[in-house]
């Protein structure tokens, strides 16, 4: 076909002029009412001829072209481009057939006859390479060879399709595969692909669906025994589509055979979705799943999902031992909801909900919490918050829902919807645009209102009667604070604030001695009641400086600066213990002794009811650092700071009958190894003496007596940790400029250097957290607890990940938790492995699976709990 090409470009050059000049065709612009396209000598499968003219223009280009006028035919030659309508066409060779508008188009070969550059069709945003393909321009039927069809989430090749119309494509021996390298032209073999003998392409609305024939997965060019009768892939390059989760199969040994992660998934519209999957097993344990997420650009965006399982475990009948049978119906729901701020700057809603039976975590049917380490989490809190901003007063209005929960007790808090009203502080007293100067053009007001509904319970309480009427407490509270200052002799600023605290509630308290079973009993009382508080505290502090220059300037030490910020503060309150003010009664115990108690001591929002407080409060803080000298450093010096603060503090009640000076706290940080290290300490020390005798048992006991002198530690706790990584020990960063050669494809990640070495910086990193706590009242001997835990991770090369997690605990001297991850990059491909080799929750999860969301039911998963 060249040969006779080239001949016929050498033989009619002279008569070229003349049928350009007349031809029907133009280079780049055709006349709408002559053009006319003809077909080459090659017949068109299922093509037919017809006489219409051309809905569009014909526009085309070429390094050559021949216009053959008696056989209607133009001969596009060498980069030659044609644009009809929605259609474009490059190729190196092109016929166009004036008459019938058949286009034929080929590749560029070689010397050998081999196609090295494809030919490209676009229509639209569909993009199809071939070696060489037939189209006819009136009836968009046609047919390709070795076409690669590329799509947002992988690519197609086949051996050759059959345009049907704009909607339909057949496709013979298609392969599928959404190997990136493969897709954007690093390597010339996928490292998988889905294997059909026959296909079928579905455009519906620019949304792509591929139906197979009987399908089988190559890896590497080899075919594997995973095969299916057909296949399907809905809707590719449309984000999100309805369809049925595969689920996983598998075995374990108290729960029987399985079928997990069996459901469906439906989206609703372009913001919200909706799934729902369940696990089946074989003994009698179930789960069922909700899970949704919604999302609108710059309003909102939030996740819900609600779990709920029944677990069944060991053998009906038997109740001691390994094969003990058990039965737990377990629940957990969770819901984040985040608001733009942008969307309403006054009125904002959030939520974070965590709420569960206190073993879900712990005794779910499924591992996947002893993977995530959540199976070691011991509290749980949620809160639902809708905020009012006003815009010209300083108010904020919040109503809220929050829950707490402890898995270790079982207990559990719930606030009902609950009011907030603040105010911030004002000075009503100051004048506008003018400095506030005096005691009071300083006054300043604040004022804050809740009100709400509070229940303690358990997890065998939570929704029942005994909650709803027993344990449920409503009230409310106001708070009205004074605060104001001045500064004496420009070097103490002095402080002077007051509180008012008024409190009402929905029940008392009456106590009284039961002489019948010996117990003291209490009976809460409904109705209204109230109390109120106030106090007055004054404080006073300032800053003194210490500097040390050293005179030498070549002494290692350059200077020393001590900061030390003592304060002292005065607190008074009346003594709302007494007769006077009515909030304690009084009843007769056992020995006939007049025992006084406070009757709203269990109402919401209650705040303390103190006797007489006429306290002096001192502290003293201390902030110290020193400057030495630094040749490496631009400076010529660099700052160490010894403390970055050490405080100490007590206080002393000149009311109270015995231990008028309170436990003084110690607490302070300071950092080591030119500040990456931070080491946190606090402690309490107890400066009474203790009294030790022996009761009528002959059993010690102990006691603090009002004496000073002893000064024990009570309790002290310090806390640590650094990361180390590469460049901990003055490693050598990397730097790619410093190599001139890049490896291609997989090893694109490594660098060359001119010995043809691979360059790569292992990335690692080491965590290490050391916690110690310790705790002494009278006892001889206090109680310590201290753990070391251990984060590691490093990547050996660009695809490997190893990553290992341990607790020790250095004071029973035993590791409490291990576990080992490694993950693996297989380009198309994710593989991981975990495993906990001892514990209580020893288990292990094996996972390989497609990285492509379009095909991520293709996937293994294998998960044990060890220790079922």
């Amino acid at each position: 076909m060249f040969t006779k090409a080239i001949k016929s470009i050498l033989f009619f050059s002279p008569v070229m002029v003349c049928t350009i000049s007349f031809g029907q065709v133009k280079q780049n612009k055709i006349d709408k009412n002559n053009s006319k396209v003809v077909s080459d000598s090659v017949k068109l499968d299922t093509i037919i001829p017809v006489k219409e003219k051309l809905e569009f223009v014909v526009e085309h280009s070429s390094e050559d072209e021949i216009h053959n006028r008696k056989k209607r035919m133009t001969y596009l030659l060498r980069k030659a481009h044609v644009v009809y309508g929605d259609m474009t066409i490059d190729a190196d060779y092109i016929e166009l057939n004036w008459d019938t508008g058949d286009v034929y188009a080929e590749g560029k070969r070689d010397s050998v006859g081999n196609i090295i550059e494809k030919t490209k069709f676009l229509q639209g945003q569909q993009e199809i390479l071939q070696d060489a393909f037939k189209v006819n321009f009136k009836t968009k039927v046609g047919i390709a060879y070795n076409i690669r069809m590329s799509q947002e989430d992988g690519i197609i090749v086949a051996d050759k399709a059959k345009r049907v119309n704009d909607s339909i494509m057949l496709l013979k021996r298609a392969d599928f595969t959404t190997d990136t390298y493969f897709k954007e032209g690093k390597d010339t073999r996928p490292d998988y692909f889905i294997r059909a003998k026959e296909g079928k392409m579905i455009d519906k609305n620019g949304k792509k669906t591929l139906i197979m024939g009987a399908t089988n997965l190559w890896i590497y060019d080899v075919p594997t025994p995973l095969a299916l009768p057909f296949g399907y892939i809905p809707a590719m390059g449309e984000k999100r589509a309805a369809g049925i989760l595969m689920p996983r199969p598998g075995e374990r040994s108290n729960l029987g055979f399985f079928i997990e992660d069996l459901g469906f998934y439906v989206p609703f519209g372009d913001n919200f979705d909706l799934k729902l999957s369940g696990d089946i097993y074989t003994k009698g344990s179930w789960a069922a799943r909700a899970e949704s997420t919604y999302k609108k650009r710059y309003k909102y965006n939030g996740r819900f999902s609600a779990n709920v399982e029944n677990r069944l475990t060991g053998i009906k009948g038997i109740s001691d031992g390994v094969n003990a049978f058990s039965k737990q119906s377990l629940f957990g729901v969770m819901w984040s909801h985040n608001q733009d701020p942008k969307a309403n700057p006054y009125w904002l809603f959030n939520a974070n909900v965590n709420f569960s039976s206190s073993k879900y975590y712990r005794e779910s049917v499924r591992n996947t919490y002893i993977n995530s380490g959540q199976v070691f989490t011991n509290n749980v809190n949620s809160s639902i918050n809708l905020t009012k901003n006003f815009e010209n007063a300083p108010l904020t209005a919040q109503l809220s829902m929050s829950h707490s929960q402890n898995y270790n007790t079982g207990l559990i808090n719930i606030a009902f919807p609950r009011l907030n009203v603040t105010m911030s502080r004002v000075f009503p007293f100051a004048k506008k645009n003018t400095p506030k100067e005096g005691l009071i053009q300083n006054l300043g007001l604040t004022y804050a209102f809740q009100a709400g509904n509070e229940v303690n319970t358990t997890d065998n309480d939570i929704f029942t009667d005994k909650m709803w009427k027993d344990q449920m407490r409503m009230g409310a509270n106001h708070k009205v604070g004074l605060q104001t200052g001045i500064t004496l002799a420009n070097y103490f600023p002095l402080t002077l604030s007051s509180d008012y605290n008024e409190v009402w509630g929905d029940n008392r308290i009456t106590r009284s001695y039961n002489s019948v079973n010996g117990k003291t009993e209490d009976i809460r009382t409904k109705g209204f009641n109230a109390y109120r508080t106030f106090n007055f505290n004054a404080s006073v502090s300032t800053n003194i400086y210490g500097l040390y220059l050293n005179p030498n300037k070549d002494a290692k030490i350059l200077g020393i600066q001590h900061v030390v910020s003592p304060s002292i503060g005065y607190s008074y309150s009346p003594d709302f213990q007494s007769q006077s003010w009515g909030y304690y009664k009084s009843y007769q115990n056992q020995n006939q002794e007049e025992i006084w108690y406070n009757q709203y001591q269990d109402m919401l929002y209650g705040v303390g009811i103190s006797g007489l407080t006429n306290s002096l409060n001192f502290g003293i803080s201390n902030n110290l650092e020193m400057k030495i000298k630094d040749e490496s450093d631009p400076k010529g010096f660099k700052k160490i700071k010894i403390f970055e603060y050490l405080r100490v503090g007590s206080s002393y009640n000149f009311s109270a009958e015995e231990f008028k000076l309170s436990p003084i706290s110690i607490n302070g940080m300071t950092s080591l190894f030119d500040r990456k290290v931070n080491v946190q300490f606090a402690s309490t020390v107890n400066p009474y003496k203790i009294r030790r005798y022996m009761d009528a048992s002959g059993s010690e006991r102990a006691e603090y007596i009002d004496k000073l002198g002893e000064f024990r530690i009570s309790n002290m706790s310090l806390g640590t940790g650094y990361t180390f990584d590469n460049s901990t020990f003055g490693g050598k960063r990397f730097d790619a400029k410093n190599y001139k050669k890049k490896g291609t494809v997989r090893d694109e990640n490594f660098y060359y250097d001119n010995d043809n070495y691979a360059q790569f910086a292992i990335p690692w990193s080491l965590t290490a957290n050391i916690s110690y706590n310790y705790t002494k009242s009278v006892e001889r001997k206090g109680n310590g607890t201290g753990s070391l835990s251990m984060n590691g991770k490093i990547s050996p090369t660009p695809y490997w990940a190893i990553s290992a997690n341990a607790t020790y605990d250095f004071i029973k001297n035993e590791i409490t938790y291990v576990r080992f991850g490694f993950e693996r990059d297989l380009r198309s491909f994710t593989l991981s492995f975990g495993w906990t080799p001892m514990g209580t929750y020893k288990s292990y999860d094996f996972f390989i699976g497609i990285k492509a969301s379009i095909l991520q039911d293709l996937k293994y998963n294998d998960r044990s709990r060890l220790n079922y």
